[in-house]
């Protein structure tokens, strides 16, 4: 795993708060300039259970604990999805299902009520390098997971070289791997490919070359 490089300055970034009007809203709207976020207030409606704004990549989302949370993220079929931004979690109550209900919408680092200033960038900074740390892990399992669903194509594709040229299964893997090479895919794509195509009863390197044609 690539050695993590962590994000230190949020220039340009939009802040979205969620908290009822009040000092710690005002002291965010003077420091977050400071500190080169573009602040943008998000209106709510106390004792009413909060909608979530449109957060989109590069946002940072300042959210209030002591509002009406929803349960958690959730697309416009309804389906639940991840958080799609680094959350602050804005905390007046450390009540345990406050804390939670903060956890669940993908809540990095905590802020306590009222906020002060001289705490708000550590708090971005563990939430947007968490936030991203996790985004990174959860991209390289995603990964891992196809590339073992197409591990099938890949066992289909040496026994059909086995059989038809009496390879062994290593050299039937280093063929498919050297044309999975020359097409510039992984092998497990590569194979997919075959399949798909109806050619993994023919020779790869034919295939390759009829393509290329």
């Amino acid at each position: 795993m690539k050695q993590t490089r962590f994000v230190q300055n949020f220039r340009g970034s939009r802040a979205l708060v969620c908290a009822a009007p009040g000092p710690s809203v005002a002291t965010l709207t003077a420091i977050l300039p400071k500190l080169a976020l573009v602040p943008e207030i998000v209106p709510v409606q106390p004792g009413q259970q909060l909608v979530l704004p449109d957060a989109r990549t590069g946002d940072i989302l300042l959210l209030d604990g002591d509002l009406v949370l929803p349960d958690g993220w959730t697309s416009p079929d309804g389906t639940e999805v991840p958080p799609p931004c680094p959350v602050v979690g804005l905390v007046g109550s450390e009540a345990p299902s406050r804390l939670r209900a903060l956890a669940q919408l993908g809540a990095k680092s905590f802020l306590p009520k009222p906020v002060h200033g001289g705490s708000v960038y550590s708090a971005l900074f563990l939430a947007v390098n968490e936030f991203n740390l996790t985004t990174r892990m959860q991209s390289m399992l995603d990964e891992l997971h196809d590339r073992r669903r197409k591990r099938a194509h890949v066992l289909r594709a040496v026994v059909r070289l086995v059989q038809r040229e009496g390879l062994d299964g290593d050299a039937a893997y280093d063929r498919l791997r050297r044309e999975a090479m020359r097409a510039r895919v992984s092998v497990e794509t590569y194979c997919q490919s075959l399949h798909a195509a109806g050619d993994d009863d023919e020779d790869p390197s034919t295939n390759d070359r009829r393509r290329q044609a």
